[in-house]
């Protein structure tokens, strides 16, 4: 920070410091008084004002009665009148307020001024050194010279007739003496704070503070002196001559001089002395600007104005650029060292590299080796069935011959029982451990196909319940009405996962009940995605069996892996809770369990299953059945219509023709956009039920050529008819130019409807 802070100021205390400065603007004040005044009176550069500027910059605001006590001394034996109480008073409050104009003046001044830099510098950037000539050389001589003048007149020492002229004279008096004095203080000031005071120089400092800095050595003090002989001989000539030797612009290139070869301190303290020299030339009437008779003063403020904002730009010109290049430093040796890191970090990079190459070559090989020997145990485990499947076909066959002899008695038929169903448990365990393997290696594969629910449900309840008349509990099956007719799966593997389940919580339970549960959790949906209708289908299996232990219900899923009591899991593989959850992720789904022990348990098949197209017919058939639909059978008689099916899908022709068959209406099929188009050249259609989705030219692109076509007059009312039923898909049908919309399944209500509107399109068509 440049200004001292409040610790600095408790060095000096501000008693003291106050008094100093006020001696100081005192002392000045005397002494321009008596060296630069003119006959008329006139003080053309007021020094003090320039001392009370800086001192308030680099102190603060506390420094301030410094300034006001200063003023008032200053002044007071100028404008005091002692010919009466009266007088005296008057000419002291004059005075008074002449001191509170200077010290307000400076002190708003420079409270801008360091809110305006963050109190840095002011002569090291260009738009600093513009925010000081406006705030301190503009803003404070204004408030100076307005509270000054002001009292003047208000005491009658000037008339406010002459207010301006001397507002003007005493505001510029007021900038040359801040433009002189206050830059050459601040640039001692600045080499004082950052030498003396002990802040340490770095090898980073501008090349400005180091030429502030001379070194001493003799070029530089040749140099140094040649230049300040120049600008004190120049100064003669120009302002302590009779005669007009016009030279003091000259002066600004030895000011230039001074900058770029000696910095901010030589060029501020020449300043000083070319103003000088030209103020008291001036005042004495001699040089080029006494002789312009009364605007001698004027050209002379000017002159120094002009010639301090030359020189103070120039430096801070200079120390911008001598920024900027220690700046460029910084940041080329920033990225010297951010390539030096980047370069190490390759390095390291490429090493991380090798490693992860070796890392994947050996996984690869791993890799390798376990798919070689999965392969191997999928081989081995495929013949290993086959062999054992041969002998346990003549053991099961003739277990069951032997059951049916009449030649045994009791005991021996009870043997061969026991033989009977250890082949089946043995064949069991087979099955299950071929199919795990399956699902490990990723061969499993699901053969989808149209299946009856119902029918499918019947025969495993069936199965079921052969299992529970052995075991003599009640089994209960509760079946939605609302569950779809046929669907499309795998129904080997859905059999299989539903059969465990079921088979579990038959075993599992030695009284009460199992209830065998299935509803439709969601109402049947279209995919737009997959462009087919699902079912979210949930398969519920309670029991009140002996339940499983809450720490144990998570390990149940898992290859051999077995809970309860160990004589009934004796008689299990372990490996079919794991071979379902397996297929249940397969088909999309997810089996769930809640249990309680000795109070039963709940597994829950969650799946959302394909519903066959042969499905959505029947729905639209008993749709058309079911609600209270108007079949006006006068409908075509009262509303005859020549209607065109565009439509692919075979089971949607035969329902929209049943519907239109039975409100009297035949109607031509098209199965996609090019028939439409065909059709349309050949005869003429008022109704077109247009699809959407159709191979070749959709329903969309058709419906746009139709409306084009300038043969085609009057066009048929367009009705889209889809099952793409989400409000974007009607917006983008109506948008298209379709007169109407429905979606599948088909109600006869709004076809009726839609029919009815036909009407009235076609009357405004036509």
């Amino acid at each position: 920070m440049f200004v001292l802070s409040q610790q600095r100021l408790k060095i000096v205390p501000n008693v003291v410091a106050i008094v100093i400065l006020a001696l100081i603007y005192y002392g000045t004040a005397e002494i321009s008084r008596h060296l630069a005044t003119t006959p008329q009176s006139v003080t053309p550069v007021w020094p003090p004002d320039g001392f009370a500027v800086a001192a308030v910059f680099i102190f603060g605001s506390r420094i301030s009665p410094g300034v006001l006590i200063g003023s008032f001394l200053a002044n007071i034996w100028a404008f005091f009148d002692g010919n009466s109480w009266y007088s005296a008073i008057t000419s002291i409050l004059m005075v008074l307020g002449i001191a509170i104009g200077t010290s307000f003046g400076s002190g708003i001044g420079n409270y801008l001024l360091r809110r305006s830099i963050k109190e840095k510098n002011p002569f090291r950037r260009l738009n600093d050194v513009y925010k000081f000539f406006l705030f301190n050389c503009v803003f404070t001589p204004m408030i100076n010279a307005t509270i000054g003048v002001v009292c003047l007149v208000l005491d009658r020492k000037v008339f406010w007739a002459s207010f301006g002229t001397n507002w003007l004279t005493w505001m510029i008096s007021n900038v040359a003496g801040i433009c002189i004095f206050t830059p050459v203080i601040l640039s001692f000031y600045d080499i004082y704070f950052r030498t003396i005071k002990g802040i340490k120089v770095n090898k980073n400092l501008t090349d400005n503070f180091q030429k502030e800095v001379i070194s001493i050595n003799l070029a530089r003090i040749i140099e140094l002196s040649s230049l300040i002989i120049i600008v004190i001989a120049i100064s003669f000539l120009s302002f302590y001559q009779e005669h007009e030797y016009q030279l003091e612009y000259i002066l600004i290139p030895c000011l230039v001089w001074a900058v770029i070869r000696f910095g901010q301190i030589v060029s501020t303290s020449l300043i000083v002395v070319v103003s000088i020299l030209a103020v008291l030339g001036t005042v004495n009437g001699l040089g080029v600007f006494a002789s312009k008779g009364s605007y001698s003063l004027l050209l002379l403020q000017s002159f120094i104005v002009v010639i301090v904002v030359t020189t103070l730009s120039l430096v801070a010109i200079l120390a911008e650029k001598q920024q900027a290049i220690a700046n460029l430093q910084k940041s080329k040796l920033k990225l010297l060292n951010k390539s030096s890191q980047l370069e190490e970090s390759k390095l390291n990079l490429n090493d991380t590299a090798l490693i992860l190459e070796k890392q994947n070559i050996a996984l690869t090989e791993a890799k390798q080796i376990a798919e070689n020997a999965n392969r191997t145990k999928t081989e081995f485990l495929s013949n290993m069935s086959h062999e054992l499947r041969t002998p346990l076909n003549a053991i099961l066959g003739f277990a069951q011959l032997l059951q049916e002899s009449k030649n045994i008695d009791y005991q021996e038929k009870l043997d061969i029982q026991t033989i009977y169903k250890s082949g089946k448990h043995l064949l069991n365990l087979i099955d299950d451990i071929l199919d795990i393997s399956k699902i490990e290696a990723g061969k499993m594969e699901l053969h989808f196909q149209d299946v009856s629910l119902s029918v499918f449900l019947k025969d495993l309840v069936d199965i079921i319940q052969v299992q529970d008349n052995q075991n003599s509990i009640d089994f209960i099956c509760d079946f939605s009405p609302d569950l779809p007719q046929i669907i499309y799966t795998d129904a080997k593997r859905l059999r299989q996962v539903l059969l465990n389940l079921l088979s579990n919580a038959i075993k599992f339970t030695n009284k009460g009940h199992v209830i065998f549960k299935v509803k439709l959790l969601e109402p049947t949906k279209f995919d737009t995605t997959l462009s087919n209708y699902f079912s979210l289908i949930q398969f519920e299996i309670e029991d009140s069996g002996i339940g499983i232990n809450q720490n144990k219900l998570e390990s149940i899923f898992l290859p051999f892996e077995q809970v309860g009591d160990k004589k009934i899991n004796s008689q299990g593989t372990g490996l079919g809770l794991a071979i379902s959850q397996k297929i249940a992720e397969m088909m999309s789904g997810k089996i769930t369990v809640s249990s309680q022990k000795d109070v039963g348990s709940v597994f829950r098949f969650t799946v959302s299953i394909q519903v066959s197209e042969l499905d959505i017919f029947s729905r639209q058939c008993v749709c058309i059945v079911g609600e209270k639909s108007v079949f006006d059978l006068n409908l075509a008689n009262n509303l005859p219509l020549k209607i065109l099916i565009a439509e692919d899908n075979i089971v949607n022709q035969k329902v929209a023709i049943k519907i239109l068959n039975k409100l009297g209406y035949k109607a031509d099929i098209a199965i996609n956009g090019v028939e439409v188009l065909e059709l349309l050249q050949k005869q003429k259609y008022d109704v077109i039920l247009m699809d959407v989705q159709m191979p070749e030219i959709d329903g969309i692109e058709a419906t746009k050529q139709i409306i084009q076509s300038t043969d085609l007059y009057p066009r048929p009312y367009i009705i889209a008819m889809t099952a793409n039923a989400m409000d974007s898909d009607r917006k983008i049908c109506l948008d298209a130019g379709m007169d109407d919309y429905i979606s599948k399944p088909v109600s006869v209500n709004l076809l009726v409807e839609a029919l009815l509107g036909s009407q009235s399109g076609l009357k405004m068509e036509r």
